[in-house]
């Protein structure tokens, strides 16, 4: 669930009336209510879920609640302020907002609803955590507010505005769900466009409710896109009143199978397939809004609202009346709806891999918890418990950075099995197919890294050819990712004794460093001195001599005669003093680099 200060807002849109949509905003926001305070004695003081009525038109959302109010709500319901009455009162303030002022707008929405007395519009109910927004207050004057109230002037003159008033309620509530007015207006526009993090499309299977949802999904994405806003707007198609007495009629409407008298495309010349129901509608939908080719099978397998003639009568709220979990009844139809809107990012994702993805993540910040906590053994044990299956593509970054965090805390104390684990770790990323190649090419040249501090030579010279090819491929050969593989690869290969091999490589290195970063670069430094000390083993010494000179002259004149890669350039020169026999040379330049080194730590 969300965390407060980042509560999340949705907005529950259809095209036209008569799809059971308030009824599906209010079954969707009593259940979450309730799985958000299980245990909570109504009323609570500061409610976690709002529903705010906004279809000023023909209100009813507070219809579905009346049964629940609180006896105090219940008593103030006839004078009670609603959401027209709020935007009222902040447009008494409009002088104060400047045109095109996006962001100082957003600013000044924030503030004057953190002054504001936001609890007066609240109508509290005996569902723990659960509050109302109504319309606004149903007098004589009612209908001439909402005639007379300009909103796509209030929108121009304020811009910024609604995507502050966004910002308040995400900070005050968990959830905020929002009934739009149906059809393309002004007001459908704040609440589908400006307002929420999830839009939720109700509708039923006929050819206006198709033509509609293609054009206002395109315009709300469209218009998000743009929008400097920032948050992304995701849509969840939601099925309604399906008759479930007429399965073949059903697969025809969903698209599971063609028939000549069944839907036909709503815009034939737009989409590149057919559109012979609504899967293939909202699929289509996300291809050309996201760019994404999906599968929305799993999806709507789960996802419809079946029809129910008893509720057709009245405002009845299901999850409150039915206690069953069958799926024969609405609750539960409901109850899966709510599991995927909650816990996925998209309708496309798969609940089941969502899920063990954040299992995986919690067992990857218990074996961190476990290492700041000094348990290196307990930290082991999870990190092979999480090898033993295929992690989601999500979240192999966070397995990979753990393991390789729990191998070099293990090392020291247990090198074979810190080499061990790495060498699994590179198992299983050899087993993923759909990670992105860079995060591949990364993941093996840290493993390659540590697997040249482990002395496992043989492993990080394949590792870093691994990551080289990679990068190479996806970000081109003189990259510094690609490059820095590289660098890694000619370092194993030295340790091995292959010189020549390493003397190749290492000279590549230097040389697309001193082009692309110059020579004075600390990465053109280190490609020197990893080139002279191949070139040192390979007894080339007048040629590592006068490279690590000049390493030593420029990280002088960098970084200065204290620095930590200045002495260590010392140090290196040294040594290759000391091999060609100028004993004297390397002494004078070690004492000298200890002098300095003393003088620091006092």
């Amino acid at each position: 669930m969300s965390d407060r200060g980042s509560g999340r807002i949705i907005t529950f849109y259809s095209y036209k009336g008569g799809t059971g949509r308030t009824m599906a905003l209010a079954n969707t926001a009593c259940l979450l209510a309730r799985r958000l305070t299980p245990e909570a004695s109504p009323p609570l003081e500061k409610p976690r879920v709002v529903v705010i009525d906004w279809d000023f038109e023909a209100p009813g959302l507070h219809r579905y609640f009346e049964p629940y109010f609180t006896p105090a709500a219940a008593q103030a319901f006839d004078e009670a302020p609603g959401c027209l009455d709020l935007f009222l009162a902040l447009d008494e303030s409009r002088a104060a907002y400047v045109s095109n002022d996006f962001v100082g707008n957003r600013q000044r929405a924030r503030e004057a609803l953190a002054n504001m007395d936001f609890d007066r519009f609240l109508l509290k109910t005996t569902i723990p955590g659960l509050a109302v927004v109504k319309s606004g207050r149903y007098d004589e004057d009612y209908a001439r507010r909402v005639a007379q109230f300009a909103w796509d002037k209030f929108f121009r003159d304020t811009v910024g505005l609604f995507t502050g008033f966004a910002d308040f309620l995400r900070g005050r509530f968990d959830y905020a769900f929002v009934d739009s007015r149906t059809g393309v207006t002004d007001i459908s526009g704040i609440c589908t466009m400006l307002l929420p993090d999830k839009l939720v499309v109700v509708f039923t299977p006929n050819h206006q409710s198709f033509t509609g949802i293609r054009e206002l999904v395109g315009k709300a994405v469209a218009y998000r896109k743009g929008s400097p806003d920032g948050r992304p707007l995701t849509v969840f198609p939601l099925p309604s009143r399906i008759e479930m007495a007429r399965p073949q009629l059903f697969e025809e409407w969903r698209g599971l199978r063609a028939d000549p008298q069944g839907p036909k495309p709503v815009q034939p010349t737009a989409p590149k397939r057919e559109m012979s129901g609504y899967q293939p509608l909202f699929e289509a939908l996300t291809a050309e809004n996201f760019g994404l080719e999906v599968d929305l099978t799993e999806y709507f397998n789960e996802v419809s609202l079946q029809h129910v003639p008893d509720y057709a009568y009245g405002e009845p709220i299901a999850v409150e009346l039915e206690t069953s979990d069958s799926r024969i009844f609405l609750r539960r139809s409901y109850e899966a709806f709510v599991e995927r809107l909650v816990e996925l990012d998209a309708p496309w994702q798969s609940l089941t891999v969502v899920r063990e993805g954040l299992a995986i993540q919690g067992r990857c910040r218990e074996a961190r918890e476990k290492l700041e906590h000094g348990a290196v053994e307990e930290a082991l044990r999870i990190a092979y418990a999480l090898l033993e299956r295929k992690p989601p593509p999500a979240v192999f970054e966070e397995v990979a950075d753990t393991l390789i965090a729990v191998a070099t805390k293990a090392f020291p104390g247990a090198r074979a099995t810190a080499s061990s684990l790495i060498r699994s770790a590179v198992e299983l990323a050899d087993r993923q197919e759909d990670i992105d190649a860079t995060l591949l090419a990364e993941t093996f040249r840290e493993a390659g890294e540590l697997c040249l501090r482990f002395g496992d030579y043989e492993t990080a010279v394949r590792l870093f050819q691994e990551s080289r090819s990679r990068s190479g491929q996806a970000l081109g050969t003189e990259h510094p990712a690609t490059l820095s593989a590289m660098a890694g690869l000619g370092n194993a290969l030295s340790s091995l004794g292959r010189y020549d091999e390493a003397r190749a490589m290492q000279e590549r290195v230097l040389e697309l460093r001193r082009r692309v970063l110059g020579e004075e670069h600390p990465d053109t430094l280190t490609a020197i001195n990893n080139l002279a000390l191949t070139l040192k083993a390979q007894g080339d010494l007048n040629e590592a001599r006068a490279m690590q000179e000049r390493v030593l002259e420029l990280r002088r004149r960098v970084l200065g005669e204290e620095h930590p890669d200045t002495l260590g350039a010392m140090s290196n020169l040294a040594m290759v003093f000391a091999a060609m026999g100028e004993n004297k040379k390397a002494e004078e330049l070690l004492g000298h680099a200890a002098k300095v080194r003393e003088k620091k730590e006092k």
